[in-house]
């Protein structure tokens, strides 16, 4: 997986009855590396994850996967990596600022 991440993420089991995340932010160097995700659907769900745990094909998926059901958890399955937090600034990479640059935009999706 290149760094830094692609914007949009699934979840694999369900945190907070959310599995659509954005990438809002990110950080951190080599194995201490992290990524802020906020849901889609419901922005108080904002959960930060460890590099490792996210891409982990087993936790996560790179893009928006349509799902018809997925196994419901807490909140996730190692709190010590993923855990609820306050929002955060989001990136100037990440398209949500004001003033946007179209050429310092992180990709929504991996290149195919």
């Amino acid at each position: 997986m290149i760094w830094p991440p692609v914007k949009a993420w699934t979840s694999k089991t369900n945190l907070n009855g959310q599995l659509h995340f954005v990438a809002i932010n990110y950080g951190g160097e080599l194995l201490k590396r992290w990524v802020l995700l906020m849901s889609v659907l419901d922005s108080t769900v904002v959960v930060k994850v460890s590099w490792s745990q996210l891409v982990d094909l087993s936790k996560w998926e790179a893009g928006w996967d349509e799902i018809n059901h997925r196994e419901s958890s807490e909140l996730v399955n190692n709190k010590s990596d993923e855990k609820n937090t306050n929002f955060s600034h989001p990136s100037i990479d990440s398209g949500l600022t004001i003033p946007i640059s179209e050429k310092t935009i992180r990709p929504w999706f991996k290149k195919s």
